[in-house]
């Protein structure tokens, strides 16, 4: 009775998950698949798992663990003595969101300094048009301070708090990493 309530809890904690993601833009198959794998047990599920766990179909989990592993979000797995394929959530998928969002910023920091560079001394910057692409430019430098900043200081927390070589996840296996598919 116990281990059914917290299947379910599981399941109901992913759906909320999924819907989170689903909110952040992600399609609704593929947040429910990432939030059933942050909270199922074994932390490895078959197409079979996920298609029983999430109530989907065969299909709908296959077109959903290959957009999540195109976006390296998700990596397929072999357990010893088992013939079918296993799918987890990519170790440090979380650690490395905060590298995207650096990434990110910077990125669009260079290209908003780059078009005032190419547009000052044009009409646009003598008409004051160019005051939202300064608001832009300036707002994504702070974001790409901002977000290195807590990429450090969690770096730094982790090496406090787990030293030695990079930790996995807790009760995390490490497998190894089978070379990405194209």
């Amino acid at each position: 009775m116990a281990h059914e309530e917290s299947e379910e809890e599981r399941r109901a904690f992913a759906q909320e998950l999924g819907r989170f993601f689903e909110d952040r833009g992600l399609p609704r198959m593929e947040g429910r698949v990432l939030g059933w794998l942050v909270v199922c047990v074994p932390d490895h599920q078959s197409a079979e798992q996920l298609t029983e766990a999430l109530g989907a179909s065969r299909g709908a989990i296959s077109m959903a663990m290959r957009l999540l592993q195109r976006a390296d979000a998700v990596e397929r797995v072999t357990v010893p003595g088992s013939r079918r394929h296993y799918y987890r959530l990519r170790p440090g998928l979380w650690r490395q969101e905060i590298d995207r969002r650096v990434e990110e910023a910077a990125t669009v920091r260079a290209l908003t300094a780059d078009g005032l560079r190419r547009l000052s001394g044009t009409s646009a910057a003598s008409d004051g048009d160019l005051a939202r692409l300064r608001d832009m430019h300036e707002m994504y430098a702070f974001l790409e301070g901002g977000y290195a900043h807590l990429r450090d200081t969690w770096r730094e927390r982790e090496s406090r708090e787990h030293p030695g070589p990079a930790s996995t996840n807790e009760g995390e296996q490490e497998w190894p990493r089978p070379g990405r598919r194209e």
